[in-house]
């Protein structure tokens, strides 16, 4: 039995020994097949040993060149499979790790990068980076992932993946630039990784995180985010995508490092996407919250919860920067945040591209600047299902307070903004809801301004298709903070299909306030400066109040201002039935025209409900289809609700509604218009013109040769054989009105006079009109002076038949 048994303990002996040279082996074999050394150091060459601790396998790497504080590594290939640490077992007082990949395979990282201290981690390989779905960082510095071609130092050395020298020079210098090849190739991020539990805002992995207040960069070509996260608390993140022959310089900061572009002509592209309805995040959220920074040729931001910087303490938000010489794109409910829901102010969002794109649901928060050199487009939104039906979430920019601290400002540099299907841009001083309490606590800051220079066009456009969320420019308050003002400045101004440029003083509908809802901040002030404007189908501009006095509004039109189809410009207070004093309106187009076409119930408005009418001022060359109102013409033609709106005229109005002493101002300037003629009346009947031309005339026995000249739309020519119209002749092109039947349109003509200023009570809405022309008097003949000239005359003088001095209309034959 001893026999066999010590046969049977000598076989597992054997068999035990053979296993474990096996897994030896395989370890061993394992890790040169993933980390191999290239022997470009020589006797500094980097160490490789792998173990197995706690039943995972690392690759502890020592060795490597030393200089000063700076600690090299050169690899033949460098990847980490999923389950595995690659270990940097630097000692403590190295400050960056420099690691760069000589082969031409690419590194896969889907374990662990770990490293002592708090060394920076430089990980260089000219051929592309992945960073899988298990991918993580364990280190105590920055981390910097580039596919440059080597990095070079403040002294002049380069440490470089692909000269193929020997024995390389290496520095104590520090680290100043990435230098790229002929080609830059990209860098992919999937990382969903969740080390020890840890978890970002939104309840996802970090993916790949440093340390508070590190920076993590990812410089190369086209860099992905493809379902892969990037956490920096209060720290900074990089995304630079560059094409070949770049070099991006480096520099110390207090969160790391710092990058420029200062030498790159041309860039590639940067995605964060989702994956498999996985989406991409980079969170920076903190004490004081980081900063992120893209620069590439085009960035697509594409799935939600992509972006977000956000602080929870009372401290400001932090920055983020798009730089994109192409385009910026985002869209499918990317959500890019640096907005504060604490009693500190929002952070800053500032693009820079030929052409910037908000569609999809997609909402960019806080204080932002745009420059787009091309076009800002804003588009739609998402729907979403609620228990009352569809809604939509608006594509837009935002920003908005929660405490008492400010909003940040929106300020957009462009050539063309257009905003349609519901889109909005906004600012806005705002409460925050308790869910469970159903109550408000109102913010008390300001909300931001809103500030935009569109050299060509701006174009509002439209509502979401449900017709529940309005197209266009807005700023407000909902509770005792103070609205912002907007300011826009362009050549073309376009509202329209019920699209708004709105500053409102509102409280939230159907929750319960902490505050008092009837206390409401003022609303702010609408400034517009453009050469024509067009507000057509319910376009509206409005500055409007639940209470207190109505906003002002200020409009500069150089050449056009034109009101269609039941459009609106109203700074009425009291909205809710609530006491509050109109705004003023104030319209300059000294040397243009204001229009609105017969019946189309085209209002400027500047009434209140209680308290009293405001101001409205309008000073142009000449204005065609309005009609001034005071309020009893409104209360005689709607004597239930007093309201210019239910009118079919285009009425000018500024009363109270409830008290007819207290109506406010309308003032006219406009050296065209003489009140007192009224509207002129064209004859109904026509002139048969054959009666009224001389055919021709015998003078002295010769017969005279005659001539017909016609001055309007550039003349006629007085001789068949010459041009129809000069080069310099003006053109004007004919225009057809809509048909109405002869009793209404003789109504609506009777209404339309504009009065002289009456002394009465009700009338003590006024009407001023400056530079009143002299006096015209319709010509009624003419006669012959002793010179043989024809000269018209407003009474034609009594003669006999025989002694007239008249010539007839046509002439006999002597």
């Amino acid at each position: 039995m001893s026999r066999y048994r010590s046969s049977w303990y000598w076989e597992l002996g054997i068999v035990s020994t053979l296993a474990i040279a096996g897994v030896l082996t395989f370890f061993e074999s394992f890790a040169l097949a993933q980390i191999q050394k290239d022997g470009t150091l020589g006797s500094e060459s980097s160490i490789i040993t792998p173990k197995l601790i706690n039943g995972q396998p690392i690759d502890q790497i020592d060795g490597g060149a030393v200089r000063g504080t700076n600690l090299f590594h050169s690899f033949e290939q460098f990847s980490v499979p999923a389950g595995s640490t690659a270990y940097f077992n630097n000692p403590i007082d190295i400050q960056n790790i420099i690691s760069r990949v000589s082969g031409n395979s690419i590194s896969n990282i889907d374990g662990i990068l770990k490293a002592n201290g708090t060394a920076n981690l430089f990980l260089i390989n000219p051929n592309g980076i992945v960073f899988g779905r298990n991918a993580s960082l364990n280190i105590g510095g920055s981390f910097v992932a580039t596919t440059a071609n080597s990095l070079n130092f403040a002294d002049g050395t380069k440490f470089s993946a692909t000269s193929g020298q020997t024995t390389p020079l290496l520095t104590v210098s520090v680290p100043i630039g990435l230098q790229f090849g002929t080609t830059a190739a990209p860098i992919r991020n999937q990382s969903q990784a969740k080390p020890d539990g840890a978890v970002n805002i939104f309840g996802e992995g970090v993916g790949l995180q440093v340390q508070q207040g590190k920076t993590l960069a990812l410089i190369g070509g086209d860099i992905t985010l493809d379902g892969g996260n990037i956490t920096a608390k209060d720290g900074s993140v990089e995304l630079g995508s560059v094409g070949g022959n770049s070099l991006v310089s480096l520099s110390p900061t207090n969160q790391g490092w710092a990058f420029g572009y200062e030498g790159v002509q041309n860039f590639q592209n940067i995605e964060l996407i989702k994956s498999n309805q996985i989406s991409s995040t980079i969170d920076t959220h903190g004490d004081s919250g980081g900063n992120i920074q893209m620069q590439g040729r085009n960035v697509r931001i594409a799935g939600s919860f992509l972006m977000l910087v956000y602080p929870l303490q009372d401290q400001s938000g932090g920055n983020v920067t798009l730089n994109a010489s192409d385009s910026v794109v985002v869209e499918q409910n990317a959500q890019l945040f640096t907005q504060s829901f604490s009693t500190g102010g929002s952070g800053n969002i500032n693009v820079t591209t030929k052409k910037f794109v908000v569609r999809g649901g997609a909402q960019l928060q806080g204080q932002l600047t745009i420059n787009a050199s091309d076009s800002v487009e804003l588009i739609g939104g998402t729907s979403v299902r609620q228990q009352d039906g569809s809604d939509l979430i608006s594509s837009g920019l935002f920003s908005a307070t929660y405490g008492d601290k400010n909003a940040g400002s929106i300020t957009i540099n462009t050539r063309n903004l257009r905003i349609q299907g519901g889109a909005k841009i906004s600012t806005t001083s705002e409460s925050i809801y308790g869910y469970f309490s159903n109550e408000l606590i109102p913010a008390t800051g300001k909300a931001g301004n809103l500030m935009v220079n569109a050299s060509e066009s701006v174009e509002l456009i439209g509502t979401s298709p449900n017709g529940s969320r309005i197209s266009g420019l807005f700023s407000g308050t909902e509770g005792p903070g103070d609205g912002g003002n907007l300011t826009l400045t362009t050549e073309r101004l376009i509202i329209q299909n019920g699209a708004a440029i709105s500053v409102s003083s509102q409280a939230r509908k159907n929750v319960i306030s902490d505050g008092d809802p009837n206390k409401l901040g003022q609303a702010g002030e609408i400034n517009i400066t453009a050469r024509s404007i067009l507000l057509d189908n319910k376009g509206k501009l409005t500055a409007e109040n639940e209470s207190g006095r109505g906003g002002n509004i200020t409009l500069q039109a150089r050449d056009l201002l034109v009101m269609r189809r039941e459009s609106q410009i109203t700074t009425n207070a009291g909205t809710t039935r609530l006491s509050g004093n109109g705004g003023n309106i104030t319209i300059k187009a000294p040397n243009g025209f204001l229009v609105a076409p017969p019946l189309e119930n085209s209002d400027i408005t500047a009434n209140a409900f209680s308290g009293s009418g405001g101001k409205i001022t309008i000073t142009a060359k000449n204005i065609f289809g309005f009609v001034p109102h005071t309020r009893a013409e409104v209360e005689r033609l709607d004597a239930k609700e007093i309201n210019p709106n239910n009118l079919p005229t285009n009425d000018i109005t500024a009363f109270s509604q409830q008290n007819p002493l207290l109506s406010g101002t309308v003032q006219i300037n406009s050296p065209d218009v003489d009140p007192s003629k009224g509207l002129v009346q064209l004859p109904i009947n026509l002139v048969d013109a054959s009666q009224q031309i001389v055919a021709s005339c015998n003078t002295g026995g010769k017969i005279a040769r005659s001539s017909f000249i016609a001055t309007g739309r550039g003349g006629l020519a007085p001789d068949p054989t010459e041009p129809l119209i000069a080069d310099d002749a003006v053109l004007a092109d004919w225009i057809t009105l809509e048909p109405e039947s002869k009793n209404r349109a003789s109504g609506i003509q009777k209404r339309v006079v504009v009065h002289k200023q009456r002394n009465t009570e009700e009338n003590s809405h006024k009407v001023n009109f400056v530079n009143e022309p002299t006096e015209i008097v319709e010509a009624q003949g003419w006669v012959m002076d002793a010179n043989g000239n024809v000269v018209l005359v407003a009474q034609v003088p009594t003669a006999s038949p025989h002694n007239s001095s008249l010539v007839a209309t046509s002439c006999a034959a002597n």
